[in-house]
């Protein structure tokens, strides 16, 4: 049985049973299909997070032999049971890094008090635990290396876009990126190159996607991003020699962002698919680079980036937009992580009235390289959700959930005196 890729979604389901379930509810009932492989996981490591709070110390083999002595083959396999150990180390550093809207403000004030210290603490974090398991094997293939913008910002082999090997190339720059929920995620890659445009345009032939999201920097990458697509109205573009694009809807939305509609077709397969582009106008970022000290700094914050992504969300409602968003910007990198991780964020804090950047950072990073890559990006988030709390959100009717208790944040003060 495979396990998750990260345990803070399991961890928080543990915490949420916990604190919503009262004494007399008990025992709680687990099950999965056999009832012994992540039924035994979920309870071994709920049980050791118990452990932990009162006598801080695991033991996780005497307890998985001890369940499979009341039930056979309790924890199933050696993932299962390294994965019961990485949750727990997870759980020991990190804590829970939830918090809830009507707590954020006071909170992040918490967190910039002593020149940022507390919010440098826990971006160090980040990097306490590394990225397991990943490799980029293919993109450093041969064939391939030509058609990276950049050696660095690379997919990764496990979640890289495919591509068939029988209508052209089968490698594209490009990696898929969970979003808050299964109904929008994204594909991030970089701006297409002269002889990587028809691989761009094959992505959403062969794959779930048709919405683009383009977005720009003060000091753009070299070379410059390829024109990829006609800007004239009812003008066609030839991408290879099956496949065409024409442009049959445009509109300028308050000098700020360009909405286009194309018509892609394939003759090949007499196949057309109607294609959503949203070029945000306004540079996101100053550059797209994260090395030889051009570390890329966000924009100053303005409201046209919520317009902009509710315009986007308010269009996927309504024109049948499918599940991948495919952001584009430079050398697909910390830029379109800016952009991706804002939707994100704002996604779960309107859903749960919560909000996790700690959590959602760590997800990101583990997909791609070069995502969030700078203290500076990462107090942007926060500077994000503060601004949208500030002027568009209601927190007057949220009541505090008892399920936030025991966060890390409760005791800033205490952490505060620890760093210094």
């Amino acid at each position: 049985m495979d396990v998750p890729n990260n345990s803070h979604t399991l961890l928080h389901l543990i915490h949420e049973v916990n604190e919503q379930t009262n004494s007399d509810q008990y025992p709680i009932v687990v099950h999965c299909t056999a009832g012994v492989g992540r039924t035994g996981t979920y309870i071994a490591i709920d049980a050791m997070i118990d452990k932990i709070n009162q006598e801080k110390k695991v033991d996780v083999y005497n307890f998985v032999l001890q369940m499979r002595r009341e039930r056979h083959l309790m924890v199933q396999t050696i993932k299962q049971y390294v994965f019961i150990y990485r949750s727990l180390l997870e759980y020991y550093i990190y804590g829970n890094t939830r918090i809830e809207a009507n707590m954020f403000q006071s909170i992040y004030s918490n967190l910039r008090k002593n020149k940022q210290a507390l919010l440098i603490s826990e971006y160090n974090k980040l990097s306490l635990l590394p990225i397991e398991h990943v490799f980029h094997h293919d993109a450093h293939l041969p064939d391939n290396i030509d058609k990276n913008r950049c050696s660095q910002i690379v997919p990764y082999d496990h979640n890289r876009v495919c591509l068939s090997s029988i209508l052209g190339h089968p490698y594209i720059n490009a990696s898929f990126i969970e979003g808050y929920s299964n109904e929008y995620s994204f594909i991030i890659t970089q701006d297409p190159l002269p002889e990587t445009i028809h691989e761009f345009w094959r992505m959403f032939i062969e794959h779930d996607c048709n919405c683009i999201v383009q977005l720009h920097t003060i000091i753009e990458s070299s070379p410059k991003c390829a024109i990829y697509y006609p800007n004239d109205i009812d003008t066609t573009m030839k991408i290879s020699s099956t496949s065409l694009l024409k442009l049959i809807g445009k509109e300028i939305i308050q000098e700020k962002f360009i909405v286009r509609q194309f018509c892609l077709a394939d003759t090949r397969e007499t196949l057309s698919k109607i294609i959503y582009h949203y070029e945000y106008l306004l540079p996101i970022s100053t550059n797209d680079e994260y090395e030889n000290g051009q570390s890329c700094i966000p924009s100053t914050l303005t409201h046209s980036l919520f317009d902009f992504i509710g315009y986007i969300n308010k269009q996927s409602n309504i024109s049948n937009q499918t599940r991948y968003i495919t952001v584009h910007c430079g050398n697909g990198g910390p830029s379109c992580s800016i952009f991706c991780m804002s939707v994100i964020l704002l996604d779960q804090l309107k859903n749960e009235h919560t909000i996790d950047i700690f959590q959602c950072v760590r997800a990101i990073q583990r997909q791609r390289p070069a995502m969030i890559t700078s203290l500076t990006q990462y107090k942007y988030l926060y500077e994000m959700i503060h601004k949208f709390i500030e002027e568009s959100f209601d927190i007057a009717t949220i009541q505090l959930s008892p399920s936030f208790n025991n966060s890390i944040y409760d005791n800033d003060q205490e952490n505060l005196n620890n760093i210094f």
